[in-house]
């Protein structure tokens, strides 16, 4: 666990952006150890672990804390596998809350995330670090990059920004270094995440494409969520079921943070087949108005519409009538059909990814 130069970057990007001010409050979940300057280059190590502390007292924050069993950095010794509130009576909020190469060796992941819900003041920020699927089990876990947007978006957290890296640990456990040639933002909202990802990964020079004898390799996103709503933390747990009910769980959230800002919340759908009926459920659920539907064979009423709203419409008199009138095209799963870079179109389209839902 260590501070490194994305978390520089993190934490000027939270102060310039008006995010996070001055005299802001910060606990750390691990007695995090300064590890590298802010232009990249690693500290050399003593005897004597120094502490991120200093760094955030550099930039401003008033109120540290953090929390690690082996009390380094005078860390307050809590089981972070235990409710902190019911087992030490802990029920500070913060600022800002860390977890940072910390989370995955936390055996009760569901108290785990409980506890960082809990830290965090509504309108506050969390800064995750997490070793993705494919770090070949280090730690307890590894974490699917689809359960990370279920997990913001039950919780109604807003996706701020991404960062990215890669590391690798020889056999014996000796740090051997991090790649920062791909440390830029990866993405800002959670539309973008796993497609972004998908093209990060895909890199040739990538370290998970090298031999093992090399040493063992991670990717590591660094993930900044807001969390915006004053409810009980709760798991992205849910039973299995057909596309037009899953595409309604959670989908408030999944429009805020996937979605362009709809200032009239008027949408066209695309398809009067079974991803439009999709697209339409997620749409009710969400609180979009559906305005019409846009279709290339179809004409009349499209049936899963018939509350209103469901003229179909072909794609010359949606430009002509309604297009003025929507915020964006909205286009459901496994819709094989392709309404994006056609001529005369002005407004974004928005396709619903599956993977966004349980």
């Amino acid at each position: 666990m260590g501070f490194y130069q994305e978390d520089y970057w993190a934490i000027e990007f939270l102060l310039e952006k008006g995010y996070l001010q001055k005299g802001s409050s910060v606990i750390e979940c691990g007695s995090q150890d300064l590890l590298c300057t802010r232009e990249g280059k690693s500290i050399p190590n003593t005897k004597e672990r120094k502490s991120a502390r200093e760094i955030f007292e550099q930039y401003g924050f008033k109120d540290y804390e953090c929390i690690d069993m082996d009390g380094g950095h005078n860390a307050l010794q809590f089981d972070f596998g235990l409710d902190l509130k019911e087992e030490y009576q802990y029920n500070k909020q913060f600022d800002l809350v860390t977890c940072r190469e910390f989370g995955h060796w936390i055996f009760d992941q569901r108290q785990m995330f409980e506890n960082l819900h809990n830290l965090c003041k509504v309108g506050g920020y969390v800064i995750w670090r997490p070793f993705l699927a494919g770090a070949f089990g280090y730690g307890f876990y590894a974490y699917n990059p689809n359960k990370i947007l279920h997990l913001m978006f039950a919780n109604g957290y807003k996706m701020i920004r991404v960062y990215i890296t890669e590391q690798v640990y020889k056999e014996n456990g000796e740090f051997a270094g991090r790649d920062r040639k791909y440390p830029s933002l990866l993405c800002e909202n959670g539309a973008d995440f796993l497609n972004a990802l998908d093209v990060y990964l895909d890199k040739e020079d990538t370290w998970r494409k090298t031999s093992l004898k090399v040493g063992i390799p991670s990717i590591n996103p660094t993930i900044i969520w807001q969390k915006t709503e004053d409810k009980s933390f709760e798991s992205p747990l849910y039973y299995y079921d057909e596309p037009e009910r899953t595409i309604t769980r959670n989908a408030k959230s999944v429009l805020k943070n996937c979605f362009p800002e709809a200032k009239k919340g008027n949408v066209a759908i695309f398809g009067a087949a079974r991803a439009g009926n999709i697209a339409n459920e997620f749409a009710k659920a969400s609180g979009l108005n559906v305005a019409c539907v846009i279709d290339d064979v179809q004409t009349g009423t499209a049936n899963f519409c018939a509350g209103g709203g469901g003229i179909i419409v072909s794609f010359n008199e949606f430009l002509e009538k309604y297009q003025n009138q929507c915020d964006f095209i909205l286009v459901g799963p496994y819709q094989n059909g392709k309404i994006e870079g056609r001529d005369g179109l002005r407004i974004p389209v928005c396709r619903l990814d599956g993977r966004w839902f349980v």
